[in-house]
């Protein structure tokens, strides 16, 4: 990216690279927690991994959550090319599983 990347959320593409960065650290620390003892889940940023977390099976249970998490694949296929930001990708989880009230409570909990 020429335009030195999405930083605060407020420059050009910072929704699509948002959703990206998004899945990506929370496989990490899907990946990470097996591999090593402990919990390592990184979500101090503005897109805010920790969505995916209380949306599927490693979650927060502090923290808003679905009552029947949904899998790592069942997020995934939600992440086509047409999702290019938070709010599409909340559309998209709904219009296929459904549970409308128990995801968009999810979203609003991190400011989406």
């Amino acid at each position: 990216m020429t335009y030195e990347g999405y930083g605060d959320a407020s420059k050009k593409n910072a929704d699509i690279c948002g959703v990206g960065e998004m899945w990506g650290y929370y496989v990490g620390g899907l990946l990470a927690t097996e591999q090593y003892e402990g919990t390592h889940f990184n979500g101090d940023d503005w897109f805010r991994p920790e969505i995916l977390r209380q949306l599927g099976h490693n979650r927060n249970v502090r923290l808003t959550h679905l009552t029947n998490p949904l899998s790592e694949k069942q997020i995934f296929d939600c992440l086509t090319s047409d999702i290019r930001s938070h709010e599409q990708l909340k559309n998209r989880l709904i219009s296929r599983y459904g549970r409308a009230t128990e995801i968009r409570a999810v979203f609003e909990a991190f400011g989406f």
